[in-house]
């Protein structure tokens, strides 16, 4: 109770414009935690409070005059050392004030730019472009292409001794009838286009949850001494551990040895570094004579045609994000988002000129049309040219 208490004063001082400079460090540190229920109250209350008292301008513009003027009087008051961290601290509650506005309104949707936007916004018609779903091609031994948004639940295929089916929910099901004591490994894949996803149940219990543009090459029934996939794209596991029978993972010259755990693998061909991120559990990932082992909350990381594998402590939400029905955006600038979204909406994404390195803070909700995302860009001066599934980001 005096914890909530404390938070509440803060925050009171923060649109009082009265944090000392220890209060700042106070208010700061709480966005370090998991656990912002409180301070999300506080917001919702106060935008419930506003919203009541003014009948004038809609909640949107309220919202943004008010983190503007905190923004222009927090970072130009004080000392140039902690002008960073005002920053920040702005902005970490502009977007969970934004989260709580846009659910409101019904689309769950925040993207926050870390310098101040423009003023002027070029209005454009709007392309209504739908987001990804659930669709996916299963390939079985024989080359025999299923669409699996085209067929019903229920049977699939019989390959030896494992029964193919897809389930009420839309998910891919192995069945292994019996132990096969041939010992030949039959595979099947998996492949899912632009702005499509798919959840999938191996012979053993793991799950794999491939997102767009990637796919998964396995065995329809493993054999008694490993288990080997294939990926590319990006792809999640939940898989089952079994010491006796390790679970491997080729990608791009790396192996990924699961030790029981949950975790994400993003090796698109074009993004500049492959990243495996622990949720939890362990795993081994071997490239040439590197070997490194994983704890939870920690992300390895080799670039583009480098060998070493480096290990960072990162939000594994955010690695997960899509996997939960968002697209996060944390520090990254307008190409890295354009590649994440030209994915999910089948886009064409081309630049006029060099473009900008500004960084952004924030997400979209994967079920938000395309429309729901250019609002934002172009909210934060970012401007652009469509035609088609073709997009263009001008100066």
């Amino acid at each position: 109770m005096k914890n909530q208490e404390r938070l509440k004063f803060l925050y009171q001082q923060f649109l009082a414009n009265n944090l000392t400079e220890q209060e700042i460090e106070e208010l700061f540190v709480h966005f370090q935690t998991p656990d912002e229920k409180e301070l999300n109250f506080l917001i919702r209350q106060e935008f419930e409070q506003t919203e009541a008292e003014t009948n004038a301008s809609p909640m949107e513009e309220i919202l943004l005059d008010r983190v503007h003027a905190h923004l222009k009087d927090h970072i130009h008051s004080g000392d140039e050392k902690n002008t960073n961290k005002r920053r920040l601290l702005i902005y970490g509650i502009a977007a969970a004030a934004s989260i709580l506005l846009c659910i409101s309104i019904g689309t769950t949707y925040y993207l926050m730019s870390k310098q101040q936007p423009g003023q002027q916004i070029v209005q454009h018609e709007l392309i209504d472009i739908k987001p990804g779903s659930k669709k996916a091609t299963l390939i079985l031994s024989n080359g025999k292409m299923i669409s699996l948004n085209d067929v019903r639940t229920g049977m699939l295929a019989q390959q030896g001794n494992t029964t193919v089916t897809k389930s009420a929910d839309g998910r891919v099901v192995y069945h292994q009838n019996k132990s096969d004591e041939s010992g030949a490994i039959v595979y099947n894949t998996i492949t899912t286009p632009r702005a499509g996803y798919y959840p999938l149940t191996m012979a053993d219990g793991t799950v794999a949850i491939l997102d767009a543009e990637s796919s998964i090459k396995y065995p329809v029934s493993f054999n008694k001494t490993e288990r080997m996939v294939e990926v590319t794209g990006q792809v999640y596991f939940e898989v089952k551990y079994n010491s006796a029978q390790p679970f491997r993972i080729k990608v791009k010259g790396q192996t990924i040895e699961d030790l029981g755990t949950k975790f994400n693998v993003n090796a698109y061909d074009d993004e500049p570094s492959m990243k495996t991120t622990l949720i939890e559990g362990s795993v081994r990932i071997t490239k040439e004579k590197q070997t490194v082992v994983l704890k939870p909350g920690q992300q390895a990381t080799t670039e583009l045609n480098k060998n070493t594998i480096q290990v960072q402590a990162v939000d594994t939400e955010d690695a997960i994000a899509w996997k939960n029905g968002q697209t996060s955006f944390k520090n990254e600038n307008i190409e890295e988002i354009m590649r994440q979204a030209g994915r999910w909406y089948n886009l064409d994404v081309r630049y006029q000129g060099q473009p900008s390195k500004r960084q952004f803070i924030g997400g979209i909700s994967r079920t938000a049309n395309l429309s729901d995302l250019l609002k934002i860009l172009e909210f934060n001066n970012v401007h652009y040219k469509i035609s088609g599934n073709t997009i263009t980001i001008t100066p």
